[in-house]
């Protein structure tokens, strides 16, 4: 097992040895140079910690030796630690499907060695992974496992850090107010952390984020603004993310000047640590801004760069936002094929990411988190239910007793009152946690029917597709599922369309 004491001793032991700038990184890499045994992966391990968001890259260097180390020694809680750090690591460069795979590694390990803190940990790595690849609700399965995994072990960095990872799943959905109320339940919970924190600094860099793509440039223009300066200070690897804001920001308030200066900053950055999503981002942000200020040519090549980045990452999202990027970026130039071209790439790919089925999970999924407490409260009350009847059980038995053997008693007249009272109580008890189970279970069931407002059988007609209400009047599908659901549509074109299309056209 990798103990913190024995690096914490490490570190004590090569300060004194170095520069007063010198930062705990360069006290490791100092200290590696002596160590072997256990000692060395102790210092690999907290090395690897170390780099795991600044420099991603070597920190997969440094697992790889730490992993190798641990299977010649048979330490097998080490190697867990080793393949949880690369699975995070390769979330860090953007390589999903490499994360993915040491995720499961991780997952299938530690549940072996019953390691639940590294459990939950995979759980977290699976979510980051899926969400930038547009999985969401296989994203929030993921999420809710981890969290539920870390309350129990009461971990709350972790379970905090969870929290912000579910608010980001609902950001990429595009579902900025529950994202932000995620956000601001980390953010509350944090309490009085210091400014310098990694974890405070990129919950108001995430809420931020979510307020920009609400139309608020200014508040998010601002709060990037407020984070870079602290990023500075910290080293912790956030300005990168802060200048990405900041840029999109100046690039909608049109600030353009601005703009291409904070994204130059980001993309930087993003490179120097080996971020592909991050830059990824970057490069879709650069192109957009270069489109909305007439530079066609540096936009194109711009976006076709952060395209094939994407498609190499894969994910989708921003694959997505560069196809119709593009598309836009040759309409503009005259160039009606290739625009159209990309349309297709981008309906084709948005289709991919959110269609019916994905949809109807994430809402099951969402689901759960609403109905949690209710549960519980559920269960609570059906205990006290089953006691109120053991009273009420007990408390008879004892009156048929009094009445049978001091039946000729005055005493047991006033025995009885008593009990006779305390009955009442037991029933008006049980009568008001009837009554309060009732009413959450008809909560439930609303609930339950917001989610399937859709289901059973609908009339449409087979010619014009419309849908015939509960009234017997007749409406277009649109209109009838935007008045029962809180869908929006988008129209595109399916390829039998657009190839009739196309050939009518040509006649």
């Amino acid at each position: 097992m990798i103990r913190p004491i024995a690096v914490a001793v490490l570190l004590a032991g090569v300060a004194l040895r170095l520069p007063a700038q010198s930062t705990p990184v360069d006290s490791l890499k100092l200290a590696l140079r002596s160590l072997t045994g256990a000692p060395r992966l102790a210092a690999l391990h907290a090395l690897a910690t170390a780099l795991e968001t600044k420099a991603p890259q070597e920190a997969l260097d440094v697992a790889a030796e730490g992993r190798a180390l641990a299977r010649q020694t048979a330490d097998r809680a080490s190697e867990a630690a080793f393949l949880s750090s690369t699975a995070f690591s390769y979330t860090q460069t953007g390589d999903f499907a490499l994360a993915l795979a040491y995720a499961d590694s991780t997952l299938a390990l530690s549940r072996a060695i019953g390691d639940r803190e590294r459990e939950a940990k995979a759980h977290s790595t699976f979510a980051i992974a899926y969400t930038f690849q547009g999985l969401y609700s296989t994203a929030l399965e993921h999420n809710l496992e981890a969290l539920r995994i870390r309350e129990e072990l009461k971990l709350v960095t972790a379970s905090l850090q969870t929290l912000n990872n579910i608010g980001t799943l609902y950001h990429h959905s595009g579902q900025y107010e529950k994202a932000i109320d995620y956000y601001r339940r980390s953010l509350a919970l944090q309490g009085a952390r210091a400014d310098t924190s990694r974890l405070l600094i990129l919950t108001r860099l995430n809420i931020g984020f979510s307020e920009y793509k609400r139309g608020n440039f200014s508040a998010a223009l601002a709060a990037a603004e407020a984070a870079m300066g602290v990023a500075r200070r910290a080293g912790n690897g956030t300005l990168a993310y802060a200048a990405l804001i900041g840029g999109l920001a100046a690039t909608d308030l049109r600030d353009y000047a601005k703009a291409a200066q904070l994204l130059r900053l980001s993309l930087a950055d993003y490179a120097a640590q080996d971020q592909k999503h991050g830059r990824v981002q970057g490069l879709n942000a650069l192109g957009r801004m270069y489109l909305l200020t007439g530079a066609y040519d540096r936009a194109a090549q711009t976006l076709q760069e952060s395209a094939a980045l994407s498609a190499q990452i894969r994910s989708r999202d921003e694959l997505k936002a560069s196809y119709e990027l593009l598309a836009q970026v040759y309409e503009r130039q005259g160039n009606v094929a290739e625009s159209y071209r990309y349309f297709r790439l981008f309906v084709a790919t948005r289709d991919s990411i959110y269609n019916t089925q994905e949809s109807a999970r994430l809402a099951d999924a969402t689901m759960r988190i609403v109905t949690l407490t209710k549960d519980n409260e559920i269960e609570s009350l059906k205990k006290e239910k089953v006691i109120a009847e053991l009273q009420l059980d007990r408390e008879h038995s004892f009156q048929v007793a009094l009445v049978v053997i001091l039946v000729s008693l005055s005493a047991v007249i006033a025995i009885l009152f008593r009990y006779s009272g305390k009955l009442r109580q037991s029933k008006t008890l049980l009568e008001t946690n009837n009554a309060e189970l009732e009413r959450l279970n008809h909560e439930l069931n609303d609930r339950i029917h917001e989610i399937k407002t859709l289901s059973g059988l609908l009339p449409i007609c087979a010619w014009c597709k419309n849908i015939r209400d509960d009234h017997g009047y007749w409406q277009q599908l649109e209109g009838y599922i935007g008045q029962r659901t809180a869908a929006q549509f988008s129209h595109g074109i399916c390829p039998d369309c657009s190839a009739k299309m196309e050939r009518e056209l040509a006649e």
